[in-house]
């Protein structure tokens, strides 16, 4: 109590004065900085300090850091780099929480007597070293042992991890084998958090915490384990050293573990569900390290492995559509009498299969794109290449939170606000500054803010994207996924703005003749020139183009060629892939396609969805992704074995007209599309 209020006490001190630590020569730390060394002088808070010599000031840092377990921190490091400012950014968002972690004290205990290699007790000094129940493991010399119980001795397994049973002489260290069992959660009290903004730079209230940490035996509270495997389940740590406590994309770079997280924290509201592993109840399951081509590595979460929480993180209509009344979108069932939700839900869920696996949670990490989540699997942005200052496009993820802050405001905060990332541009009443009309997406950058000043943008590089490929940033976009309603149930509006700007792009440029006119419902006895939607409108072929669009938008929707007037060139139309499988179509049937799109029927909505995949077919260069994905979605849905564990009942939906079964259907005029509480189209 005394100590409480001594550190409340401090706490005004700061408030009213300044805060003060004695750390680090209360120097305001920040990337570049480096402790002096020969024919080097010392740079401290952005400025060259040649009368400093002998100080260690960065490298105290590090190894404070390290020791709350921030392992982004170079260890021994004399210079201040970009991984010191994203662990310094991760302890001021893990500083910021209502929660917190201690390490226990002691952190090990000591053999009491010698112990044989068949004893089975092990007298220890003290039990609070320990977790409170079994089982745990702890290491002494070099075995492993299984603590089974704990009634004064510790009841053990010998030899466990393919160690042997060995004779141990009295003193020897026994310690816990895992990090993770080293901390109890604690709460932390608002004069203990951080409350500044993210920027990396040791600030002084930084400072005034991190001391705070330090007296109080503070840790990291989460914390990501790699775990080799037996039947399925976790078994024990990889033995790569980092596997106990993973940070990088990297740390642990081989296939073979399952990643799982260690929560000691109250950040996301979990449902009540069964454990990820029935024998390590206090494990969530994340992924797997996952490679793409030779340059490109990092988290993926797959369902075939086990990854994915089912079926709470399934895209079922229940999870993903507004809620009704009871607390939960429609069931398909009762979507069933909703004619454009249906139709709408099919097209949605069957692409959502092949982006994102059908799990909000199916997430990955691995490939150029950095981090991409979603029915459509938004991006934070495509690399130009794999090297560090390789430039990053614009990416639809943040195209997506910035839709998100300008609706649900809470749910952005929740997901990715409260960690110190943000959006550059506001989405506004209807997305037009975010929209890029020559593909008909919408697109932003993230920013972070920056010290004593306003948010500024990540810089659009490689090095500086690669953060969101690491673990925690993995596991904070995928609770995310799991556990913020207004996250997951405004993908439903997003992936119904790609739809609909798609099918609503015009036919033709705007800059020639249309191809054709046909009636216009808006207008009883005009005409206007002729959309996508207005040639594709069967369920199948609006699915095959928007899964397309998502893979390659500009096959779909392009802007003008360079001959056109700036004004209109802009201007999406139906792209260059689309009008060729129109034109094979209608060479091959010529009598299907006589007059305009008004007067088509069943066959030659056939002729144009089975055109669309064999233009996949010959893209060059060739796509096979594309083409398969594009398979996958035509066949949906025919899930074989279920070895991803979906659970939605397909065997209610309609049977298509085809006669294939209760597929996508291929009728002309199918598709009904619902809007549904959508913004305006931002053009």
């Amino acid at each position: 109590m005394l100590e409480d209020l001594d550190q409340v006490f401090a706490w005004l001190l700061a408030v009213l004065i300044r805060p003060t630590s004695g750390l680090y020569g209360e120097f305001d730390l920040r990337e570049d900085d480096r402790d002096p060394s020969q024919g080097t002088t010392a740079r401290y808070g952005g400025r060259e300090r040649p009368e400093l010599t002998g100080t260690t000031h960065v490298r105290d840092l590090h190894r404070d850091l390290r020791e709350l377990g921030f392992l982004l921190a170079p260890e021994n490091a004399t210079t201040f780099t970009r991984a010191t400012r994203w662990a310094v950014e991760e302890f001021q968002r893990y500083a910021a929480l209502p929660d917190s972690a201690v390490q226990r004290h002691p952190d090990a205990a000591t053999l009491l007597r010698d112990l044989t290699a068949a004893d089975g007790t092990l007298p220890v000094s003290g039990l609070s070293a320990f977790p409170d129940a079994a089982p745990f493991r702890v290491r002494i010399d070099a075995e492993v042992l299984e603590v089974t119980g704990l009634a004064g001795d510790l009841t053990v397994t010998r030899g466990m991890e393919d160690t042997t049973p060995a004779a141990h002489a009295s003193g020897a260290r026994v310690e816990l084998v895992r990090w993770s069992d080293r901390l109890v959660p604690v709460d932390a009290h608002f004069y203990e958090r951080y409350t500044e903004s993210i920027t990396g730079v040791v600030n002084p209230w930084t400072r005034f915490v991190l001391r705070r940490w330090r007296q109080a035996r503070r840790r990291c509270p989460i914390v990501v384990e790699a775990w080799q495997l037996r039947q399925g389940q976790p078994d024990r740590l990889h033995p790569l050293p980092a596997a106990g406590n993973v940070w990088g994309h990297r740390d642990v770079a081989d296939k073979a573990p399952r990643f799982y997280v260690r929560d000691l924290t109250r950040t996301w509201r979990r449902p009540a569900r069964p454990p990820s592993a029935p024998a390590h109840p206090e494990l969530d399951v994340t992924g797997e390290f996952a490679t793409y081509l030779t340059d490109w590595s990092g988290p993926r979460a797959w369902p075939n492995t086990g990854h994915t929480w089912r079926p709470e993180a399934e895209m079922l209509p229940e999870h993903l559509l507004p809620v009704r009344a009871g607390g939960t979108g429609p069931t398909l069932a009762e979507l069933a009498g909703d004619a454009a939700g249906l139709s709408t839900y099919k097209v949605v869920r069957a692409v959502a299969e092949v982006e994102a696996v059908g799990y909000f949670d199916g997430l990955n990490g691995y490939d150029p794109a950095f981090i991409s989540l979603g029915p459509c699997h938004w991006t934070a942005g495509a690399a130009s290449g794999p090297a560090a200052g390789a430039s990053v496009d614009a990416g639809e993820l943040w195209g997506f939170l910035s839709y998100l802050k300008a609706v649900d405001p809470a749910a952005f905060a929740q997901a990715v606000g409260r960690f110190g990332v943000g959006v550059a541009t506001d989405w506004g009443q209807n997305g037009q500054e975010v929209f890029l009309p020559g593909q008909r997406k919408y697109v932003s950058r993230p920013t972070v803010p920056q010290e004593n000043g306003p948010m500024r943008l990540l810089p659009q590089v490689v090095a500086e994207f690669d953060v969101f490929r690491g673990w925690h940033w993995f596991y904070r976009f995928q609770m995310a996924t799991r556990t913020v309603e207004g996250f997951r149930r405004r993908m439903w509006h997003m992936a119904r703005l790609r739809i609909r700007d798609i099918a609503e792009t015009p036919w033709d440029g705007p800059a020639g003749p249309p191809t054709w006119t046909i009636p216009d419902p808006e207008a009883p006895g005009g005409t206007r020139p002729a959309r996508i939607k207005d040639v594709i409108t069967s369920e199948r072929g609006l699915a095959l183009v928007y899964r397309w669009h998502i893979k390659r938008p500009a096959n779909m929707v392009a802007g003008g060629p360079a001959t056109e007037p700036v004004a209109t060139r802009r201007l999406g139309r139906a792209g260059p892939q689309l009008h060729t499988a129109f034109d094979e179509a209608a060479k091959d049937h010529e009598t299907l396609f006589a007059s305009g799109p008004h007067t088509w029927g069943d066959g030659a909505e056939r002729a144009l969805v089975e055109h669309l995949l064999t233009r996949a077919e010959r893209l060059n260069p060739p796509d096979a992704g594309l083409r398969g994905s594009l398979q996958y979605v035509f066949d949906w849905p025919r899930y074989g074995t279920n070895p991803r564990g979906y659970t939605l009942p397909v065997d209610i939906l309609p049977e298509a007209e085809d006669g294939q079964g209760r597929r996508l259907r291929m009728a002309r005029h199918s598709f009904t599309f619902d809007a549904t509480d959508l913004p305006a189209p931002p053009l």
